[in-house]
């Protein structure tokens, strides 16, 4: 499934730029290792689990686990599509000859996700995971998403001052 490819991709990348310009090379493999662990061992367990709970064979526990872990990167991949679209549909977009310099480029080709209509900021922000903030994200993308808030009050505050 192509969320699952995807996944795939990102966990890659992750494993590769783990370690490079980081405050806690050593921190940031612990934290990944250890994420892989969880897993793993959360795969292990629903799969064994379902081994003993209803005598089944190990090759209907391995399916259960594979289903799950399928089921769950769709699932993602859902949920990331949602994300991407909110924050890049119905935004401008520029033939090759007339695009702006890099920062209109990026401010008016993405959006911003705010809640409203019966959803909650708080909400959001969860859903979102820091995605939220797409116009931010796309013109510093080095920026840990829990410092984004903060950079959208000057990007907001640049762009009033420069008209867009």
């Amino acid at each position: 499934a192509f969320p699952s490819m995807g996944g795939l991709g990102w966990d890659t990348k992750s494993t590769a730029l783990a370690g490079r310009k980081v405050q806690s090379p050593l921190g940031e493999k612990v934290f990944l290792l250890g994420h892989y662990a969880w897993y793993s061992t959360f795969i292990y367990t629903l799969s064994s689990g379902a081994f003993h709970a209803h005598n089944s064979s190990l090759l209907a526990a391995m399916l259960h686990a594979i289903l799950f872990l399928v089921a769950s990167n769709v699932l993602c991949g859902l949920f990331l599509a949602l994300v991407f679209g909110l924050g890049h549909n119905g935004m401008a977009v520029y033939h090759a000859d007339e695009r702006p310099d890099f920062w209109k480029l990026q401010v008016t080709t993405t959006r911003n996700i705010v809640g409203g209509r019966g959803f909650p900021q708080c909400f959001v922000d969860w859903f979102c995971g820091g995605l939220q903030y797409q116009v931010e994200h796309h013109l510093f993308p080095q920026i840990p998403r829990h410092n984004l808030p903060k950079v959208n009050l000057h990007v907001q505050r640049f762009c009033k001052e420069e008209g867009v």
